[in-house]
């Protein structure tokens, strides 16, 4: 193996970093704006309409990512993946247009629904290329970077539509429309791997050869026998908390804390780039620890990312500060839930990285496609299971029922712990068989 072939390819990262932060930015700019764009459409800031929108486009974009993950085992990723930036990139810029009347908003409904189709064809597809350009020592900085970008995507989507929202709240779909269409003109430049991927593709490229196997129907079978493949994709349980805790934080800090809503955004910005800075730290962990020779490291530390952060958050939600007296309790509360979050970085690029290990190239557009598939669920569970205790109980009740669901989660990464090796080991003898098979034709 060549010493090129292990370093990461940081200009094909950073145009998938941006591509990835751009889509996801589009799903975080209704809720700064919701009063907004409720009275915008002449629905009197009731905001049901604008719930279904928000429904609409979380379940295409699920059917999507099914549908485009099978694909993108199938077909050229590249065109895909261009296709898909150009869909949500013109169909975003178009919200400029829109009138402000019940037309306005049935094509607005529509405009997200497109959106949503080019969102669930980028990330299997640039998920599955990333799997490629990125060696195996290397699968979880390089997926730290893919799994921030969604956060990246948060604060910039959340940011763009609180700044730009009093002006018109159109605008901030025109700009990312803009700087989408730009990107998907950079990315016909980017050069289709080989799904042989960055450590073995060097064999296949000295006799002119090319990895030639692609997803078929009965591959499914293959796919989900898999035991640590089946607790990998089922852990949507994971996104519940999470959702819970973004769904009612705003309303819990002013109800609870006496927090308004510009100062905890500032607190939200902070705990993410916690979770930013985690997931790049543990990803280096990962990868250091895989290097050793250690193929349990990476979910050993996504184990711990679940566990250890529980009782830090759980803290922090009971502490009981009010403005105007915040200090010191805001300043534990911060503290508290910034280390918790840290930790819980652990989990992201080595969720990623375990998925490509455990499946074959043409595998593993359609389980992260799947995994998606179920996580969308969890997303949309959590927020509903929060509200319905937080209107019963009372807004901590509700935060800290994200706590039960968190305790869950461990449970779900003992299965993969258990299978992972021997299931890994079987997909590397299989894909070394097709290489040399390859080469002896």
């Amino acid at each position: 193996m060549s010493a090129n072939s292990k370093n990461i390819p940081i200009l094909s990262i950073i145009l998938f970093i941006t591509i990835v932060t751009l889509i996801s930015s589009i799903s975080n700019m209704i809720s700064p704006n919701l009063l907004i764009i409720s009275n915008y459409f002449g629905f009197g800031g009731n905001t049901t309409p604008l719930g279904i929108l928000t429904f609409s486009f979380t379940i295409l974009t699920g059917i999507a990512m099914l549908i485009f993950g099978f694909l993108a085992d199938k077909i050229i990723r590249k065109w895909i993946v261009f296709i898909g930036t150009i869909i949500f990139s013109i169909f975003s810029f178009i919200t400029i247009f829109i009138p402000p009347d019940l037309n306005g908003y049935f094509l607005f409904l529509f405009l997200t629904i497109m959106t949503g189709i080019g969102y669930g064809a980028l990330i299997p597809c640039i998920f599955s290329l990333i799997g490629d350009i990125v060696s195996q020592e290397d699968r979880s900085k390089g997926f730290s970077f893919f799994s921030i970008s969604s956060l990246i995507g948060m604060v910039v989507g959340t940011g763009l539509a609180t700044f730009l929202g009093n002006i018109d709240w159109r605008i901030s779909y025109s700009i990312i429309g803009i700087a989408g269409f730009i990107s998907a003109l950079l990315f016909i430049f980017f050069r289709e791997p080989s799904r042989a991927g960055r450590d073995y593709s060097y064999m296949l490229e000295k006799d002119a050869l090319e990895y030639t196997y692609r997803i078929n129907f009965s591959d499914l079978k293959v796919i989900f026998k898999k035991k640590a493949n089946i607790w990998l994709i089922i852990n949507f349980v994971d996104t519940i908390p999470t959702g819970i805790i973004l769904f009612l934080l705003f309303a819990y800090m002013e109800d609870y804390h006496g927090i308004s809503s510009d100062v905890t955004l500032i607190y939200l910005i902070l705990i993410l780039l916690a979770t930013l800075i985690g997931t790049i730290v543990f990803g280096f962990i990962g990868d250091k620890q895989f290097k050793k020779g250690s193929k349990k490291a990476r979910v050993k530390l996504a184990l711990l990312g679940n566990i250890v952060p529980i009782p830090f958050i759980f803290i922090a939600l009971i502490i009981p500060f009010r403005a105007p007296d915040l200090i010191p309790g805001i300043l534990i509360w911060l503290i508290l839930f910034m280390i918790g979050i840290f930790i819980n970085g652990a989990v992201n690029g080595n969720w990623y990285a375990t998925v490509v290990d455990l499946n074959l190239p043409e595998h593993r557009g359609t389980v992260l496609a799947t995994s998606n598939f179920f996580d969308i669920i969890g997303r949309a569970i959590g927020p509903l299971i929060g509200s319905i205790f937080a209107d019963t109980f009372g807004f901590v009740y509700g935060m800290l029922i994200s706590i039960f669901f968190w305790i869950l989660i461990p449970f779900f990464w003992i299965g993969v712990l258990k299978n992972v090796v021997p299931e890994m080991d079987a997909t590397e003898k299989i894909f070394t068989e097709r290489l040399e098979s390859l080469i002896k034709k």
